[in-house]
């Protein structure tokens, strides 16, 4: 498998190809992590070599290449609505960048990887598959952001022509159970599963990769 870091329009990226890859898998790293993260490095070789997509994975703003020099781990009030018109716009010139190889039929992201996703996956029509990992409609102390919940909400709205998996745990204490509903019930249609293990926020077991490369493997061939 070839690995590499490129540049994509600008945009520091990482790429996974397997070998004759002819379509693109998009994965969203989660916060405080980058495209560099061992756990995401290790998903995106996973996902190369299991589904035969060539897989990019994108520094999001202010992560990994992409961070401010002297920024404070504190989250900014509003800091996902504000960035996700600009991430929207990062994975689109990634796509168009790696148009050489294919187009983007499937996206995997977790936590804030699903925050910036939802929207992206609605902007692309040509995808064929979603997993949303750890993630829905966020809420708690940890984060102020009013907009948020409307604009996911929205994304949510426009997802029905995407085959969907959500794959979640039962104590997460960034995206509760209701909220995680909320979003869930909010994509039209019946191409969407919902699926729940025991465990925190950061708790992902095997069974939940291996269910997302299954889920990307049947709905992209």
């Amino acid at each position: 498998m070839r690995e590499e870091r490129i540049d994509l329009d600008g945009l520091p990226a990482k790429v996974y190809d397997p070998g004759e890859a002819s379509e693109l898998l998009l994965v969203g790293h989660g916060g405080a992590m980058s495209k560099d993260s061992p756990r995401f490095v290790a998903l995106c070789q996973t996902y190369a070599e299991r589904t035969g997509l060539a897989v990019v994975c994108i520094d999001a703003v202010d992560h990994g290449e992409r961070s401010i020099p002297g920024s404070t781990p504190s989250l900014p009030e509003r800091w996902h609505s504000s960035a996700m018109p600009g991430m929207v716009s990062d994975w689109h010139r990634s796509a168009a960048a790696l148009s050489s190889i294919g187009p983007p039929v499937a996206y995997v992201g977790y936590s804030m990887g699903m925050i910036f996703g939802a929207p992206t996956v609605a902007s692309m029509p040509g995808m064929k598959a979603a997993v949303f990992g750890v993630g829905g409609i966020p809420a708690g102390p940890w984060i102020n952001d009013p907009p948020l919940e409307g604009l996911l909400l929205d994304a949510a709205a426009n997802l029905g022509h995407v085959e969907l998996l959500m794959v979640n745990v039962s104590r997460d204490a960034l995206f509760s159970t209701e909220g995680t509903h909320r979003f869930f019930g909010a994509v039209p249609g019946r191409q969407k599963r919902l699926t729940f293990w025991d465990g925190n926020h950061d708790d992902w077991p095997a069974e939940v990769y291996e269910h997302s490369i299954d889920f990307i493997v049947n709905h992209t061939r």
